[in-house]
């Protein structure tokens, strides 16, 4: 397999991760919800590419969370996909590991993500990385459950 690079993305890629999101998933996020995303996460919104094509994405956020008197940051794990050619390669893995850094360089101490209920394949993979459920958010997806894992950073 070719050697795999992670970095930032830049606006210009936008529209080859919405065509990796219309391939991967069954509800897909919006050309323009990615150029929010893109304006409003700035370094948290990563790139993978294998000879300079663009082969997977994940995109981040930090959040406030906890009491009043006990508030800290967290990372929330927005989107994670990999072209289906490159999945069970690392890439998945490479990506969450770099986000996970990021996360950590901007005071965040737990990471959390939403899953499909039936995507046993990325429950498994985020087990494997540390993510424990949490619980169950009904109609999360509109069309099916989301499972909210969490890990400490």
């Amino acid at each position: 397999m070719p050697e795999i690079t992670i970095r930032d993305a830049v606006e210009e890629d936008l529209h080859i991760i919405h065509m990796i999101e219309e391939k991967i998933y069954q509800t897909p996020w919006t050309f323009n919800f990615f150029r929010i995303m893109f304006h409003t996460n700035e370094g948290l919104f990563i790139v993978a590419t294998s000879e300079g094509n663009i082969v997977g994405y994940t995109i981040g956020e930090i959040e406030i969370m906890g009491r009043a008197d006990m508030k800290r940051n967290a990372g929330h794990v927005m989107n994670v996909a990999v072209q289906s050619d490159y999945q069970g390669k690392g890439v998945g893995t490479m990506l969450l590991d770099e986000l996970e850094v990021r996360f950590i360089k901007r005071g965040a101490s737990v990471a959390y993500l939403e899953v499909r209920e039936s995507n046993t394949r990325a429950q498994q993979i985020y087990r494997n990385r540390g993510y424990h459920y949490v619980r169950t958010s009904e109609n999360y997806y509109s069309d099916e459950d989301g499972y909210i894992m969490t890990k400490r950073l």
